[in-house]
Formats: C-alpha cells, sequence, structure tokens
C-alpha cells in the first residue's frame, strides 16, 4: 500500500494525541509527505518525526475569516495532494474553501448534503428512528417552557442534556458539551448556557464504539471497542479495549451508510446493557475519532486505508483484528484516575477510593503482554510522548524541587522583563471585565503621573466581546478613583500583538497557559510575581469572579502594588520612557 502513497503530500488538521498524532504516523509511514495545520501550539503531535512543517492556527487566536483564509493560502502554495481534519470545527470552513478551491486536492471531508445526519444529534435521531435504529427516549426542548420538576417527572434522574451540535458553525472556539444531569444543580447550569436542548432519558450501560470507512455507502473495514473506564462527567474514554464486531451495531451502521450513500470515516457511538442484551444508537462522527490509536494497534489501519481509497481508488476490506488489543490516553488516564479518586473518597471513604485506584494502576501491566499500547507511544517516534510526559508532570516536579518558593517566582518574573524598549503594554485576563480593566486603567494613571508615555490597552480570552464590569467591580475600582462605567470588554487575538515594543501583563497560570498554547511571537509577565513582600510574590493573582467583596478588594490591592513594583523594575532597567 505505502508504494502508492509514496511522494504524496498530506495537510493534517488537529491537535490531540490521539487521532491527529496517529493520522500523522499512519499517513508517514505509509510514504506520504506530511505537514500539519496544529488548532494548539503546545501539541505533542507536532513533535512526531513524521511532521515536515508545522502552520500554527486555532480559533482563539484567529478570527474564522482569518483562520480560512491562511488555510487556503497554505493550499494554494503547498500543492496538497490531500487534506485531512482531524477535528470537527476544522471541517466547516473547510467546506467553503473546498468549493472556492481549484486543484488536485482531495479533501477527506463528508460532502455537504449529508453533514447534518452525521453531525447534528437531533437529524441523527430522527434518521435513526426512520432505520428503526434504537435510540434513547427524548426529543428536542426548549429548556425556557419546563421547569426542572417538569423535566425530571418525564424522563427521571440522572437525565441527559445535548446540544444538537458540538461546534456552530459560526462559533468554532465553544464546543457544547454533553451534561448527565444528576440533580437540579446540574440542569440549572446547563441552562445557563443553552436555551434549547436534546433531553433523553437516561439509558444504563457501557459506552462501545464501532469505526467504519465506507465507499458509496458500502462498509469496507470495521473495528469495534469497549470503554474499560468510564469518565466521571462524560466525554472521551481514557482506556479502552477491542470487542469484536457486534452484528446489530454493524447493520445499523450499514443502514446508515447506505441511506446517505456516504463515502469516508466515521465512528458510531453506542450504548450497551449486558444485562438486557440491548443497545441504543448515541451519536455519529463522521471524522478521526479519539479511540483511533487502538483501531490502529489492533490491525485496522483506517487513515492509510482512507488514503488508498481517495488518491487511488483501490478499495479498503478489513474486518478482522486482533480483539485482546487495549490503549489508554496516558494523560487522560491519570486526570480520570484523579477525579475518580476523590469521588470515591468522598462517596464510600478512603479504604475504597484507594482499593480501586491501585487496581487501576495495575492494570498498567497490560503493557507487558504487548496487547496494550499508550496512545501517545511508539519506538519509532517516540518524542510526542516524552512531550506529552513534560506537559503532564513539569509543573509537579517544579513544584517539589523548589526550596525557596518566593525567591523562584521573584527570579521568574524578573528573568521575563524585556530587555529592548517598552512603549505599549497590554493587560490580559480572562474575560476583560474584572481584573484587566482596573489594572489597565490604574497603570494609565500611574503612567501619567510619572510623566511617562507609554500606552496601555486591555482585553480578554474570552470569546463574547463588548462586556461590561460588573457593578461591585465600578464600585470597588471607585475607591482607587478609577471609573469602570463606561468598560466594554475586547478579546485578545494575534492581531494585537505587536512584535517590537510591547509587554504583556497578565495575572494567572491559566492566562501563561492559553498565551503558549495559542498565540506566538508576545513578551510578557505575570503581574503576581511582582507583588512585593508581605503578600508576595505570589504564583497567581487569582480571579475574583466567584470571590467575596473582600477578595475584589485584596485582588484589586495586588494589583495596584504589582504594578508599582514592576514600573520600578521598568525603570531601573531604562527600557520605558
Amino acid at each position: 500500500m505505502a508504494k502508492s502513497l509514496q511522494a504524496k503530500k498530506v495537510l493534517v488538521l488537529g491537535e490531540d494525541t490521539r487521532s491527529f498524532l496517529s493520522v500523522i504516523r499512519s499517513l508517514g509511514e505509509g510514504g506520504m509527505h506530511v505537514d500539519v495545520v496544529t488548532l494548539d501550539n503546545l501539541s505533542p503531535s507536532i513533535h512526531s518525526k513524521w511532521v515536515k512543517q508545522v502552520f500554527n492556527l486555532n480559533y482563539q487566536a484567529f478570527s474564522q475569516e482569518q483562520w480560512s483564509q491562511k488555510v487556503e493560502q497554505i493550499l494554494e502554495t503547498g500543492s496538497y495532494d490531500l487534506v485531512v481534519p482531524c477535528d470537527e470545527r476544522s471541517i466547516y470552513p473547510l467546506l467553503d474553501i473546498k468549493e472556492r478551491f481549484t486543484g488536485k486536492t482531495v479533501f477527506a471531508i463528508p460532502e455537504r448534503s449529508v453533514l447534518a445526519p452525521l453531525f447534528d444529534k437531533k437529524e441523527t435521531r430522527k434518521l435513526a428512528a426512520s432505520l428503526n435504529i434504537p435510540v434513547a427516549q427524548g426529543e428536542l426542548i426548549n429548556l425556557t417552557s419546563l421547569d426542572n420538576k417538569a423535566l425530571i417527572e418525564k424522563y427521571g434522574i440522572p437525565l441527559v442534556l445535548k446540544p444538537a451540535m458540538s461546534y456552530e458553525s459560526d462559533q468554532l472556539d465553544k464546543r457544547n458539551s454533553v451534561v448527565i444531569a444528576k440533580n437540579e444543580q446540574d440542569i440549572n447550569k446547563f441552562r445557563t448556557l443553552h436555551s434549547h436542548s436534546l433531553v433523553e432519558q437516561y439509558f444504563s450501560g457501557v459506552g462501545m464504539g464501532l469505526s467504519v470507512l465506507a465507499s458509496k455507502g458500502k462498509v469496507r473495514a470495521a473495528f469495534a471497542h469497549k470503554r474499560v473506564s468510564e469518565p466521571e462527567k462524560g466525554g472521551g474514554s481514557s482506556y479502552r479495549k477491542a470487542v469484536p464486531l457486534d452484528i446489530g451495531m454493524l447493520d445499523a451502521c450499514q443502514k446508515i451508510c447506505s441511506h446517505l450513500d456516504y463515502t469516508g470515516v466515521a465512528m458510531f457511538e453506542f450504548k450497551h446493557n449486558e444485562q438486557k442484551n440491548a443497545w441504543i444508537l448515541i451519536e455519529v462522527n463522521a471524522r478521526f475519532w479519539g479511540s483511533l490509536p487502538l483501531a490502529i494497534f489492533a490491525g485496522v489501519n483506517f487513515p492509510i486505508l482512507m488514503a488508498n481509497y481517495l488518491l487511488t481508488q483501490q478499495r479498503p476490506n478489513k474486518l478482522t483484528y486482533n480483539h485482546r488489543a487495549r490503549a489508554r490516553n496516558l494523560s487522560a488516564d491519570f486526570y480520570d484516575m484523579k477525579i475518580s479518586f476523590d469521588s470515591l473518597r468522598t462517596t464510600s471513604g478512603l479504604f475504597t477510593a484507594l482499593k480501586k485506584t491501585i487496581v487501576r494502576l495495575l492494570s498498567m501491566f497490560y503493557l507487558l503482554t504487548g496487547n496494550e499500547t499508550i496512545d501517545s507511544f511508539k519506538w519509532n517516534d517516540k518524542a510526542p510522548f516524552y512531550e506529552e510526559l513534560k506537559l503532564l508532570f513539569k509543573d509537579k516536579i517544579a513544584k517539589l524541587t523548589r526550596f525557596d518558593k518566593k525567591r523562584a517566582l521573584t527570579d521568574k518574573g524578573l528573568s521575563n522583563l524585556p530587555s529592548t524598549p517598552v512603549k505599549k503594554i497590554l493587560v490580559l485576563c480572562y474575560g476583560n471585565i474584572m481584573r484587566s480593566p482596573f489594572a489597565t486603567e490604574l497603570l494609565r494613571e500611574k503612567l501619567k503621573e510619572k510623566g511617562l508615555e507609554t500606552t496601555v490597552d486591555g482585553a480578554g480570552f474570552h470569546n463574547k466581546a463588548g462586556r461590561p464590569a460588573p457593578k461591585r467591580c465600578i464600585t470597588t475600582a471607585s475607591l482607587w478613583n478609577i471609573d469602570l462605567s463606561e468598560h466594554r470588554s475586547k478579546k485578545f487575538t494575534q492581531s494585537m500583538i505587536l512584535q517590537r515594543e510591547q509587554l504583556i501583563v497578565y495575572f494567572d497560570l491559566k492566562h501563561e497557559l492559553l498565551l503558549k498554547s495559542y498565540y506566538s511571537n508576545y513578551s510578557a509577565l505575570n503581574l503576581a510575581h511582582f507583588v512585593p513582600p508581605p503578600k508576595g510574590p505570589l504564583e497567581e493573582i487569582i480571579d475574583p469572579y466567584d470571590g467575596t467583596d473582600e477578595s475584589l478588594i485584596s485582588c484589586y490591592k495586588n494589583i495596584d502594588a504589582g504594578l508599582d513594583n514592576l514600573l520600578e523594575q521598568l525603570e531601573q532597567r531604562r527600557i520605558i520612557n
């Protein structure tokens, strides 16, 4: 198979260490030249030896229009034979690009005419029902028309709340998550985000996935897996095992593919109740999926099968695989273990929590049997695995080895001071409604008092602009003679970053991670490191959004003191005027 793909160029889009990395490795090993568009600058996947060129693009730092324009420029200059998105967000703009793009490039995306039943959960339900495929009892509901009592009476507790789409085509930076509501508090929290939702009766069972590659409506390759661990709050499983194909589920997949005359890959998610020997279809993902590393490890190499079919018309035929194969996502598995441990400790006690966690840790010995793999690990491509470990444990190891925490924070702050003149300062917080507006206006006043001409602006990472400062922030800021009554939030984009003479100031570790993940070519520091003794230096000036009035005042005091110290340091180095 590899010979037919030699010297073919592919552009792969994604960010994770499951589908994205698996596709990169599969196509690279198949002889293709692999370039990538990453949606996260810190993705371990971009360190794969098969990646020739990396383009950093995402929906946080760039608008959708900017993103599409840049991808189209990449395609125009790259002469790619194939484009493979591993992220649902990339499919929508690629549909428009495909229609505008003229050339030899093949786009591995569904046709627009079949998009709805493959990605819209209400349309999936409708199609499944018409084909006599079992689904959970439920309906699309206007949540404003029914109170919690009526919902619970009709569907019981727990109940499942599903936004129809994981992503809206005009808001690709915001994921709509499914919620398994166990109480009224869960329902109320969901209501604050969505007015309309699919509401379904909870179906007790284990999550199963049946992955397929279809050509013109015919399933040509298939693989089934079962979730070994189910995340506490839903979402993808961190530990999975291969299982034999279920004839009923496979028939359901074939019915949908035939009805849509579908060509491409898809993962059909089911829930199976072993006691009742019953199952339902949950949803369809018509793109490469999170359990892909397990499928490839078990012997069904979907990416290379698909590339061969799309580029050479070689029809795949693969329905057999290793039923003993298992795979785990290392980072997700550790986080899931911690969440499960904390939950069990609360509900069942420390002894039970320890016992079940130890049993789960011992399951890692399956790695020694040769029938288990870690998603990010391959002997001939180890760098992504090491990068994942670094992201997972770097901060924890640093904290353990940090004997003088305050001195370390001071040193970190000073090391991030720019060495070149600063003529513009950009102050960032998450929402640009509490910390950064106050700091921006206060900094302007301090610069004015010193006779300095440096300009100051503020913004936030939150995708919604135009929001006012909360009333309590307006009241508290007035204690410093700062007026925030006319403030309206702005979204921080890559276009706001100047490569020269600009310093970005932020407040906490989340801001630092967002900057590293989505933005480039900036000079930045954490103001918390400049809060002087006795309160400082601090690791974070904590977001007072959910805090008390006292915590808000304390936050503003830390900002005030931190700005004084920062300006003093900048003046001492003669890099501000």
